[in-house]
């Protein structure tokens, strides 16, 4: 009774607010995809394609200016064989709004896909397919993506791209992204005899890779040397004698095996004939455009669909790169729309337009929605779902932007990306709201992909929003630059060189000498709010991770009051981390809860960061694995940080309170005397040492004066209640009451509509 109540009165509230629209609407446009664009766009004479509705839209702005404009879509599926383009044409007007919103009730899907129809059982077949395959697989001439794509103008962008008619990397049948041919994982071999100096050369464990005919096809998906990527490479060569194969192009880090990741074979081979051994596997030809596809069913439906695109809706404003004013697209929302079975834009590493460890690329179409160039535009309760790449992006001029309410699942790649001008004095992406959006398994193709990608972009409030079963790290606020004129390094092509005023020495920093503060200027993601968001369940793929992660970022960022919890990554993992090349970051007011198996921190910092009022409680880390500290400094001063009101909570003996200093390299002297530490509670019920230690070592130093060794009295860990019992020593101590885990994440009507 209490859901059909709350299902009634959140109907109720859209009804409200479409009949205010429609009230206040000055005109009024329809599309179904069964309308057709010799029609007026009236509600009994829609149009079919939003191209034309972008037509009238027009027409409609000059007759009638400031009057607002709202073209609905009936619901159903729309196929989108060319990217639609807005542009500051389209823009409304001071005070006005173009919508463009589903229909009350109803679903409209925007597909890259076309429908796969002239299915047919093979006369001759790939010379390596396994016999159990050719008894059920069907094939289809798809030569027409290739045509279709030809036809496409390209996308704008400053950075290289890869060539336009490469064939596509996904195929789809109804609500799923399906399984390319694929074979077994394996492992690849560190041997000092092999050279991997140029990126594309791996030594692999003998038998792991075949040196087929079809190798041409053949795609290398692998976490190289460091495991916070993931790389897909087409293959070039293969010696399964020596055991060294090359690619095409290179990865972001030498290949070869790193212990690190010697937990599990990170490496495989995707799209050789000899691998479709599976039903729901498909396997593509890319110089015949063949495709094999093996029905689970034994033959093929009618919802197989292949992606001609990977954009499906651009917004583009007049960017003029080298100048310092652009003209952007003004004033357009998207409400209820549905955009799924895009393709999967490829890049590599060594590109130098990558965005920080070729994380996701600088300026390129790998977004099924794109604004390049936007101001006071909206995308709210649209869904994102099953494509090849990137689900939204906002490049280079992105201010007073909203993306609210929507939902991002079963991507390729990142969910949400922020993508400012590279190092410069051009500082034009910012002032934009991320909130109550549902994010999760997204980077099932580019595994180092983080959910919300915020880089060179400041002063934006992404809160409220809830992340959870992803490859690596939740959300990311960045800026890390490898300052290099000449080479082909990470994100070295962004830097606006004719702006940047700095001298050489300060292009690098290591652990010694740090000279973020000359650099700062030119990196714009700072200011931002990081706050109340629920995250969970990430870096379960890669090795390295955290639930929000700040590094080679400006100054002012706020990481407030989210909920980090149950983490069970297999390797390296931090709930928060201010990596390298970071400063006067403030981490306020969160809770983290459970981190399991693997070298689990609470907080790492390698700067001067502030650390006030955080509950870190229950980190079980892997009884093989290093244990650090709850809270780690592995490097750079600390000087001046503040830490100060914080509870860590250990519920294992033998756990480290605070962590000094690399561990290997002991680049820099590491010192919590250099801060103010004051007023935290350190307890253990397991370990009556968890504390007293430290204190007994740092106290003679002025350090953690007032800080004590007690239970803070939480009122009920085991539901996730952390609120302090009356009497709590932490209250003594003026540390604040946890935000509830209920104010956390989605905001109720959200929260209400998703989970």
């Amino acid at each position: 009774m209490l859901k059909r109540f709350f299902r009634f009165v959140s109907f109720f509230i859209v009804f409200v607010l479409v009949i205010g629209c429609s009230q206040k609407t000055g005109h009024t446009l329809f599309i179904s995809p069964e309308g057709s664009d010799s029609n007026a766009g009236t509600e009994r004479e829609p149009l079919v394609s939003l191209s034309r509705a972008r037509e009238l839209v027009r027409q409609l702005k000059s007759k009638n200016p400031g009057q607002d404009i709202t073209v609905y879509l009936r619901g159903g599926v729309y196929h989108v064989g060319k990217t639609i383009v807005f542009t500051p044409e389209d823009s409304g007007e001071p005070g006005q709004r173009i919508i463009y919103a589903a229909y009350p009730g109803e679903t409209p899907v925007l597909s890259a896909g076309v429908v796969v129809r002239d299915w047919k059982k093979p006369e001759q077949f790939p010379e390596e397919m396994p016999e159990k395959a050719k008894k059920s697989v069907w094939v289809a001439d798809v030569s027409f993506v290739r045509k279709t794509r030809e036809k496409q103008d390209p996308s704008p962008t400053v950075a290289i791209q890869m060539k336009r008619w490469l064939p596509f990397f996904t195929l789809y049948r109804g609500n799923e992204r399906l399984t390319r041919a694929r074979g077994p994982e394996f492992s690849m071999v560190r041997d000092s005899k092999v050279d991997v100096s140029d990126y594309k050369t791996l030594n692999f464990r003998m038998g792991a890779m075949k040196n087929r005919k079809d190798l041409y096809n053949a795609e290398l998906h692998l976490i190289p040397g460091h495991i916070w990527i993931g790389n897909i490479l087409p293959l070039q060569a293969v010696d399964e004698t020596t055991g060294i194969a090359h690619t095409v192009v290179p990865s972001t880090y030498p290949m070869y095996w790193n212990r690190k990741m010697a937990y599990k074979d990170v490496a495989h081979v995707e799209n050789e004939a000899a691998l479709l051994d599976e039903p729901g596997e498909w396997y593509l030809d890319k110089k015949s455009y063949l495709l094999y596809y093996w029905p689970p069913e034994g033959k093929p439906g009618k919802d197989i669909e292949v992606p001609v695109l990977t954009e499906i809706i651009r917004i583009e404003g007049q960017i003029d790169y080298n100048e310092e004013t652009d003209v952007p697209v003004k004033n357009l929302v998207f409400k209820g729309l549905t955009f799924t079975h895009a393709d999967r834009f490829p890049w590599h590493g060594q590109t130098g337009w990558g965005l920080q460890h070729d994380w996701e690329r600088f300026d390129s179409p790998s977004s099924m929605m794109r604004f390049r160039g936007a101001e006071n535009c909206v995308v709210h309760n649209c869904h994102f779902t099953n494509a090849g790449s990137s689900g939204l992006r906002f490049d280079l001029y992105a201010r007073h932007n909203k993306i609210t309410g929507n939902r991002f699942d079963h991507l390729g790649g990142v969910a949400i990306l922020m993508a400012g001008y590279g190092p410069g004095t051009k500082d034009v992406n910012k002032d934009n709201e991320i909130s109550n959006n549902l994010i999760h398994n997204i980077g099932e193709l580019y595994w180092g992909s983080p959910a919300l990608f915020v880089w060179q972009s400041g002063h934006n409030r992404i809160a409220h929003n809830h992340l959870f079963n992803l490859p690596y790290t939740a959300i990311c606020v960045t800026g890390r630059i490898v300052w290099s004129p000449v080479k082909d390094e990470e994100c070295s092509h962004t830097i606006r060189w004719n702006e940047v005023k700095l001298p050489e020495y300060a292009w690098s920093y290591d652990g010694r000498e740090n000279n973020w503060y000359q650099r700062e200027p030119y990196l714009h993601s700072r200011n931002n709010i990081i706050y109340r968001n629920d995250i969970h369940n990430v870096t379960q793929i890669t090795g390295d991770g955290n639930a929000i992660y700040v590094s080679g970022a400006g100054r002012g960022n706020i990481v407030q009051e989210n909920y980090c919890h149950d983490v069970y990554g297999p390797r390296m993992h931090t709930f928060i981390r201010c990596d390298d090349d970071q400063n006067l970051t403030t981490i306020t007011g969160n809770v983290m809860y459970k981190y399991y198996n693997g070298r689990g921190e609470g907080i790492t910092s390698k700067g001067k960061n502030d650390i006030i009022g955080n509950l870190i409680v229950d980190l079980k880390n892997s009884e093989v694995d290093r244990h650090r500290g709850y809270i780690v400094f592995p490097e750079a001063s600390i000087d001046s940080s503040v830490i100060k009101h914080n509870v860590l909570f250990s519920l294992k003996k033998g756990q480290f309170v605070y962590g000094q200093g690399n561990e290997k390299k002991r680049v820099y002297p590491v010192c919590l005397r250099e801060a103010l530490v004051d007023s935290n509670i350190y307890y253990s019920p397991a370990d009556p040492d968890f504390g007293t230690v430290h204190l007994k070592k740092e106290r003679p130093f002025g350090v953690d004066m007032h800080s004590i060794v007690e239970d803070p009295l939480f009122t009920d860990i085991d539901r996730e209640n952390f609120s302090f019992r009356p009497g709590s020593p932490a209250l003594k101590l003026g540390i604040a009451q946890p935000v509830p885990k209920d104010s956390v994440g989605l905001e109720p009507l959200y929260r209400q509509k998703y989970e």
